[in-house]
């Protein structure tokens, strides 16, 4: 009796999780940035949001986002004046491209994320920079293999970028 009432706790629990990731995917449907994914429990990965997208994302609960975009590189609208508006907390770490695909800037994405609280957007153009830092944070910071660092580095954006995160971690 007891072993058949955990397995139908179980059950429900799965029931359950598998309802809620169906729930988070269609809400990221709704969501127009280029790329986006639910990469992490809390975290939304994906590419520059609309002022739209931050109103939904705000709805969804994100608390922060992390825009990894240069300053002259974006001037649609003031993300930061807006993310206030909102209530949303903004973090600005400037990453140039392929140059700022560095051991340093990727330690600073780790503290970064370190003190995350609550769901978070983290963005660049594509989401292409996004992974490539989560890729090296993966393997240089968190000291998992290269493979799995190349994954998790893709399942945040990683595209373009992912030879010069190999030989980051490889050298």
């Amino acid at each position: 009796m007891n072993r058949y009432l955990l397995n139908l706790y179980l059950g429900v629990i799965l029931m359950n999780v598998f309802s809620l990731n169906a729930v988070e995917s269609a809400d990221l449907s709704l969501i127009s940035l280029k790329n986006v994914n639910q990469a992490y429990p809390n975290i939304i990965t994906g590419g520059q949001p609309s002022v739209e997208d931050l109103t939904k994302l705000k709805a969804m609960g994100v608390k922060t986002i992390v825009n990894l975009r240069t300053s002259g590189e974006f001037n649609g609208y003031n993300e930061a004046s807006e993310a206030s508006k909102l209530g949303v907390n903004y973090i600005s770490l400037e990453i140039s491209g392929n140059s700022g695909i560095t051991l340093e800037n990727a330690k600073k994405f780790d503290q970064i994320l370190n003190k995350l609280e609550g769901k978070a957007l983290v963005h660049c153009a594509s989401s292409n920079r996004v992974g490539a830092l989560f890729a090296l944070r993966a393997a240089l910071i968190q000291g998992k293999s290269s493979e799995e660092a190349i994954i998790e580095g893709k399942r945040a954006g990683l595209k373009s970028l992912q030879h010069k995160v190999e030989t980051l971690i490889n050298n």
